[in-house]
């Protein structure tokens, strides 16, 4: 039986949240729609849960997505295992989703997890990403995967299951 309890939560749209909680004993970052049931909110299957190496990540992309959005133009950054954060100009949003690789194929494509979010949600999500440490200080002393000494190289990356989550050797 898995343990969760909640250690703060935002909301940053009418139906949006962040919220930070332990799960199987580690700290996630939760963006997730919740929705009105019997009275109570409750969360949806529509959201996303972050470690908070891959949370500290997409706050690191945000200048990078900004750019996208500024631009309309398409744009990806990889947050961990199989999670991007991303811009489509065609669509106007950000989306933070998880990817898979489907059997004897080469590219990712993406799941039914995680979250679309219009200019102005993302714009809140900044907003409640600026606070977030004042529920969760365990971020001040994260250094994201990427920046870590034994990825200085491409090997170390390549080694990595987390930054190269489906093993890809063959450049």
């Amino acid at each position: 039986m898995t343990s969760s309890s909640s250690c703060g939560s935002i909301g940053f749209h009418r139906s949006k949240f962040v919220q930070a909680k332990e799960w199987k004993d580690q700290i996630r970052i939760d963006v997730r729609e919740w929705e009105l049931k019997d009275g109570k909110l409750i969360p949806t299957r529509k959201g996303i849960s972050l470690s908070l190496n891959r949370w500290k990540l997409l706050t690191n992309s945000f200048d990078k997505l900004d750019q996208a959005l500024a631009e309309q133009k398409d744009h990806s950054s990889h947050l961990g295992r199989n999670v991007y954060s991303s811009v489509q100009a065609r669509a106007n949003c950000v989306n933070i989703r998880q990817y898979w690789l489907p059997p004897n194929e080469t590219e990712v494509v993406p799941t039914r997890k995680g979250i679309t979010l219009r200019p102005g949600e993302y714009a809140k999500l900044k907003d409640v990403a600026s606070v977030i440490g004042d529920f969760v200080p365990e971020l001040n002393s994260i250094v994201p995967c990427p920046y870590s000494s034994d990825h200085q190289n491409q090997l170390g990356f390549l080694r990595c299951s987390e930054c190269n989550p489906d093993n890809f050797l063959v450049w």
